[in-house]
């Protein structure tokens, strides 16, 4: 995974636009608006982007749709930031379940949003040299394998297409089954960043993940919870 550089924003606000636009390229980023859903798809379909911000509220295809069809692209995986007018916490749920990486509510301050890419920007860097310098590694939990070098999870030989944060949720716990982790030790170690000044946002995360991984995610088998603390992977099959 490459440093951001490229960046496409889908807002139809111009005026919105036009000031994140400037102030990325101002901190050196290539910058490509998409003013509605539709245009977003194709350009992200005919461009190359590191990252995505994407307007929650836009015309003809709304940006849950537009994060659904960049979730299912397959090439690789690109990172989106959510903006949306609305702070209700189900709208933040909602963009974090459909595959958000990150959640900025309006209004904003630019200084906030260009901050939010800079984190995003060092996750991917860290990941990549990770990925790097990690020899080739494999974990096994009964049909369950976890691959560092290739960071995919299988599951009866199939690949779970699991999200950056989701992958890392999972390798963090893989590499010590049995020890449970705090929320907050969870969310540091895998570099999920809290939205609410708590540390619950994690709990979204593990639910998206165990709705990919366990067969019955309101009756998990892998990823366990330690009720009033966090989470662990079981230690059943070591």
């Amino acid at each position: 995974m490459r440093p951001l550089h490229s960046i496409l924003i889908a807002e139809d606000d111009t005026d919105i636009a036009n000031l994140v636009r400037l102030h990325l390229e101002r901190a050196g980023y290539l910058v490509t608006r998409a003013a509605d859903g539709r245009q977003a798809i194709k350009r992200f379909d005919e461009g190359e982007y590191d990252l995505v911000i994407l307007d929650l509220m836009l015309p003809h295809v709304d940006g849950m749709e537009v994060c659904r069809h960049i979730r299912n692209a397959e090439e690789r995986y690109v990172p989106v930031l959510m903006l949306t007018a609305k702070s209700e916490e189900a709208n933040k749920v909602a963009g974090l379940e459909m595959g958000a990486d990150d959640y900025v509510t309006k209004p904003f301050s630019v200084e906030e949003l260009l901050a939010r890419v800079k984190a995003i920007g060092r996750r991917v860097q860290m990941l990549s040299k990770l990925k790097d310098e990690k020899a080739e590694q494999t974990l096994a939990f009964g049909d369950l394998v976890v691959d560092l070098t290739k960071r995919i999870a299988l599951r009866d030989g199939e690949d779970l297409k699991l999200t950056q944060k989701e992958f890392e949720i999972l390798r963090v716990l893989a590499l010590a089954p049995g020890r449970p982790f705090s929320r907050r030790a969870l969310c540091e170690r895998a570099g999920v960043e809290s939205f609410d000044g708590t540390d619950r946002t994690i709990d979204t995360h593990i639910k998206r993940l165990r709705s990919k991984l366990e067969e019955d995610r309101n009756r998990p088998v892998y990823v366990l919870t330690v009720w009033g603390f966090g989470y662990k992977l079981t230690d059943k099959f070591c």
